[in-house]
């Protein structure tokens, strides 16, 4: 009783969890509809659709511990699809000034992060037409680098996502049923372009190089448009040259916002070459494909690089295979 007097006093009122039941086919809210309410699954499962050409297709099943309605809660904008109890289940309501005084007690660039990956997620929705989209595995691989910045959490001391997020936001995205996308996630565990684990019953995603990731991505993006890496092309000789710019540059080039610097002839110097004929082959190759850049100077060429490139190179090279490789 003291403890009630006390909160009335400073203005405080006890906010008590509201646990609501729903019987088997009822529904939970509409596509279209407006609401300010989230739900977190408490027993039993419920059923995720949307309406399309074929009429009414179910896009995922959100079990115990699921969240849904998240996204109208944030931003206010109609539902993106329909929520169906699949038999009887129980669910944790949030209302929105619950889960506004929830928000209020963050930092302020977590609340812009959250509201940033909402917009985005709502704008994927609307575009959904678009090839992105259209093209499941990008559509997917586009979606973890947005749940990332902000659903990622410490796990045996790995960031990692809840493998049950990305399903659920893949399905409602990406218009793909659930077996779909896990079936698609396990294909880039096979390339491994991410790993999946369990850890205390839950299964979680990580990112094993996050660049390559990005370079599964492009390498995506390039075979839709019936291309592939401009860096395939490149001789192992003329790489061999590349890296022994790299090289000769960590000792005697030097760094601008244009890139590394490297004067040719201290590379001839150290490479103790007599005859350039064959560096200048290699050198007009690189600069052909856009990989250096040759500048006239005083006593000859200026190199200037960016020392990524190498490291882009031998990536694309050790992980083409993977990338195009054949999986079940």
């Amino acid at each position: 009783m003291q403890s009630s007097r006390s909160e009335l006093k400073t203005g405080k009122r006890p906010n008590p969890q509201q646990i609501r039941s729903f019987k088997d086919g009822e529904v939970l809210f509409t596509e279209g509809s407006t609401g300010r309410e989230l739900f977190i699954i408490h027993e039993g499962e419920v059923g995720v659709y949307r309406e399309g050409a074929e009429g009414r297709v179910e896009l995922a099943r959100i079990e115990c511990g699921g969240l849904i309605g998240e996204m109208s809660l944030l931003d206010a904008l109609p539902r993106s699809a329909t929520v169906v109890a699949k038999g009887d289940m129980k669910a944790l309501v949030i209302g929105y000034m619950q889960f506004q005084s929830v928000m209020q007690s963050i930092p302020v660039w977590l609340q812009s992060i959250i509201k940033i990956v909402v917009s985005r997620l709502r704008d994927a929705n609307r575009r959904v037409d678009q090839p992105i989209v259209r093209d499941r595995e990008r559509g997917i691989v586009a979606l973890i680098f947005l749940l990332h910045p902000v659903f990622s959490r410490e796990v045996t001391g790995r960031q990692m996502l809840p493998f049950d997020t990305v399903v659920n936001e893949a399905c409602f995205i990406c218009r793909l049923r659930r077996k779909e996308v896990v079936h698609l996630l396990e294909q880039f565990e096979k390339r491994t372009v991410i790993s999946l684990s369990e850890h205390d019953g839950k299964k979680y995603l990580a990112i094993p190089d996050i660049e390559v990731l990005h370079l599964y991505e492009e390498y995506l993006v390039l075979r839709s448009q019936k291309k592939t890496f401009r860096e395939l092309g490149v001789p192992q000789e003329t790489i061999a040259v590349l890296s022994n710019i790299a090289y000769v540059a960590q000792k005697r080039g030097s760094e601008t916002a244009e890139g590394t610097h490297l004067a040719k002839k201290l590379l001839v110097e150290d490479l103790s070459l007599k005859d350039t004929a064959q560096l200048d082959v290699h050198l007009t190759d690189l600069t052909r494909r856009g990989l250096i850049t040759m500048v006239p100077d005083g006593s000859g060429h200026t190199i200037i690089f960016h020392k990524e490139t190498l490291g882009r190179i031998k990536k694309i090279k050790e992980w083409m295979p993977r990338f195009s490789m054949e999986v079940q």
